[in-house]
This record gives C-alpha cells, sequence and structure tokens, in this order.
C-alpha cells in the first residue's frame, strides 16, 4: 500500500512537470526568461536537439558562444543596462576588478558546485561553453567602442538581442550544454520540484542580487526580457528551415 502512494505520488510530481512543460512552451511565445541563461536551460527542457552529428554539435556550439558574447558586449557598451544575469557580472566585475568573462566564470563556476552538490554535476559541453562565452564577452568588449548618440545605443541594444537570440538558438540545436541553471532545475525536478519555478525563482533571485550590488540595469533590461522570446523564435525557425532544407537536398533522388 505504501508503495502505491509512492507510485501515485511520482506520478502526479511527473504529471505536473509535464503539464508545466507545456506552459512553459506555450508562455515562451511570449516570455522566454529574465536571463540568457534561463532562456538556454527553459528551451532544452522544451525542445528537443536537431544536430546529429559530433562536428556540426561542437561548431554550433562554439558559434552560438561567439555570438552570444557579441551580444552581452553591445549591451554592456550600450550603457543602458544589460540582460538580467549580466547585472549580476557586472556587480561583480565592478566590485572585484575583473573582467566580464572573469566575472561570469566565477558566478556560473559557483552555480555548477551547488549543482554538484545537489547530485548534478556539469558536462564537460557545459565547462567549455562557460569559457568560450567568457572570452568571446571580452574579446567583442575590448574589440567595440562606446557609442555616444542615444540612437546608436539603443541600436546597439536591439542588435545585441538580436545577437543572443541566435546564439542561444544555435546551442540549443548544438543539444550539447549542461549549463548552470539547467542543472539546478534538474536538480529541482529530481527533488520533486517544478523545474520552471526553480529557474524562475533563480533568476529573480540572480536579478535581485544583482541590483542589490549596484549592477547595471536599465531600459536594455526590460527590452530583453521582453523581445528576446520572439527574436529567439525566429532565429531557432530560420535553423529548422535550414535544416529540413539541406535533409531535402541531401535526400538521394531516388527517395
Amino acid at each position: 500500500m505504501p508503495l502505491l502512494k509512492n507510485m501515485n505520488a511520482a506520478t502526479r510530481i511527473y504529471a505536473g512537470v509535464d503539464a508545466s512543460r507545456h506552459v512553459a512552451k506555450a508562455s515562451g511565445r511570449w516570455l522566454g526568461g529574465l536571463s540568457r541563461h534561463g532562456v538556454v536551460a527553459a528551451e532544452r527542457f522544451v525542445a528537443k536537439p536537431q544536430t546529429r552529428t559530433s562536428a556540426r554539435q561542437i561548431v554550433s556550439l562554439f558559434t552560438g558562444a561567439a555570438v552570444i558574447g557579441l551580444g552581452v558586449s553591445l549591451f554592456v557598451h550600450s550603457g543602458l543596462g544589460v540582460p538580467a544575469y549580466d547585472v549580476l557580472l557586472t556587480a561583480v566585475r565592478d566590485r572585484l576588478n575583473v573582467s566580464h568573462g572573469q566575472a561570469a566564470w566565477m558566478v556560473t563556476g559557483l552555480l555548477f558546485l551547488v549543482a554538484t552538490a545537489l547530485g548534478r554535476r556539469p558536462k564537460f559541453s557545459g565547462i567549455i561553453y562557460l569559457v568560450a562565452t567568457g572570452i568571446s564577452v571580452d574579446l567583442w568588449i575590448h574589440l567595440i567602442n562606446d557609442p555616444d548618440p542615444l540612437v546608436v545605443r539603443m541600436l546597439f541594444v536591439v542588435l545585441g538581442t538580436a545577437a543572443i537570440a541566435m546564439g542561444v538558438a544555435l546551442v540549443v540545436h548544438a543539444g550539447l550544454t549542461g549549463g548552470s541553471i539547467e542543472l539546478l532545475m534538474h536538480a529541482g525536478e529530481d527533488r520533486g520540484h517544478d523545474p520552471f519555478r526553480v529557474r524562475q525563482l533563480l533568476e529573480l533571485g540572480i536579478v535581485a542580487l544583482g541590483v542589490i550590488l549596484g549592477g547595471d540595469i536599465g531600459f536594455a533590461t526590460i527590452f530583453f526580457v521582453l523581445a528576446m522570446s520572439p527574436m529567439l523564435r525566429a532565429g531557432r525557425q530560420a535553423l529548422e528551415d535550414h535544416r529540413r532544407g539541406r535533409a531535402e537536398r541531401l535526400r538521394p533522388i531516388w527517395d
């Protein structure tokens, strides 16, 4: 009898998680998440990776990291705020006098340790993605100059959001990451919690801590939250169209 009750409880948990995934997939049409890490984690839960070969996965992952680095650097140079996760990174960067990429390694590395303590170790691809993104952000920040006209700074925000959306689409397409928030979502699911509620609380906590510590928050932060989801849909659709077109081109003529 106790076993039956446990089975019923487990069934209810999995049914609830499955339902929350459907809700997240539907609501993602309008609000994908507060941060780029949260969006990657959510997309990985509700989408199946499309690439198949290791070479294509690696290229997709590193290209995504490079494009995300470009997008984040455009936000930093706009001076109008940064995406939610980066609000905390800018606070750590300024307080510890490190680069933006180094701040990302510190914060995400700490979250990796927490996930490991909870039984979810990071994948090698997740660590490589973290290192590559940090290097990319610092490189692009060094190469790009701060614009003066407000209209150019606002254009940086729009282009930065589009770049991050395309980068996230490439990373999800690779199907290799095991990011910190994604791992913590799994850790919460292991303990019977709604993984999307875990993600929501993590993102809110990261933003709140970033604001308390004096991170860069502003108009661009709000714009990113509102515009990320539709831009991400466009990026994912472009990759899906490319995949289908490639499959059609490579199909033998006798099929």
